[in-house]
């Protein structure tokens, strides 16, 4: 059975398509095949892996919108990872499927025919609208990236209350795979205070944290995953 991760959190700067990004690349380098979904129309997934995007490639909005098959719009990215692209039209093709019935629905439609791979990881926008809603219906497992701002505890609050609303209209919900502490630095007091709030409200679904490494920024910089960039940094360790 496929995997499938939705990376969410509705607070901006905590790690999502870092996390999304490399995730992906390092369950490829372990040899299972990975679809990453770019569902942000500012396409920072595909600028991450250092995939540019023709005016030809078809994205995300023609899988929506113009009912193009899956495998007419994923580009291979690494060996083992594939990526379906976002650009600025993903906003129009938001609004488009908005107005149309099942509109929570669409991705799962659109991606009913994916075979073949063992993780599909959605890397998905900070934001409480209809792409969100899909891919909410559309993942088995929730990863809530949240770094040691309080805000981001609210971010994580408002995942949670969102799913539980749609569960209760379409009886379906993702189970949370982990909640992810991200920036994480032992020195700092807002460290510890946040972490004892993360351990006494999610408990045992709190996964180990990512360590704050610059690292991590400057590989996306470079269109490099961190284990291309620096495989023994503690980025790519955690």
């Amino acid at each position: 059975m496929t995997r499938k991760l939705q990376i969410q959190n509705f607070k901006g700067g905590v790690g999502k398509t870092t996390t999304a990004v490399n995730l992906s690349h390092a369950l490829a380098l372990k040899g299972r095949r990975v679809l990453l979904i770019d569902l942000d129309q500012q396409g920072n997934a595909s600028d991450m892996l250092g995939v540019k995007i023709a005016k030809s490639q078809p994205t995300l909005y023609n899988l929506l919108v113009d009912d193009l098959a899956y495998d007419q719009v994923v580009i291979e990215a690494r060996p083992n990872l594939f990526i379906i692209p976002s650009d600025k039209r993903t906003a129009m093709a938001e609004n488009i499927i908005s107005a149309q019935p099942g509109r929570e629905l669409a991705l799962t439609v659109r991606l009913s025919e994916v075979t073949g791979f063992d993780y599909v990881v959605l890397d998905c926008p900070p934001a409480l609208n209809v792409m969100h809603n899909n891919a909410l219906l559309y993942s088995n497992e929730l990863i809530i990236p949240i770094d040691m701002d309080r805000l981001a505890l609210q971010g994580a609050k408002g995942i949670l209350d969102s799913a539980a609303e749609l569960e209760k209209v379409f009886k379906y919900s993702a189970d949370i795979c982990g909640v992810l502490p991200t920036f994480i630095d032992r020195r700092t007091n807002i460290t510890h205070q946040v972490m004892k709030v993360i351990e006494t409200r999610y408990g045992q679904k709190v996964l180990p944290p990512i360590r704050s490494d610059a690292k991590l920024r400057q590989a996306s910089a470079h269109g490099k995953t961190i284990f291309e960039y620096d495989s023994h940094s503690k980025g790519a360790e955690d």
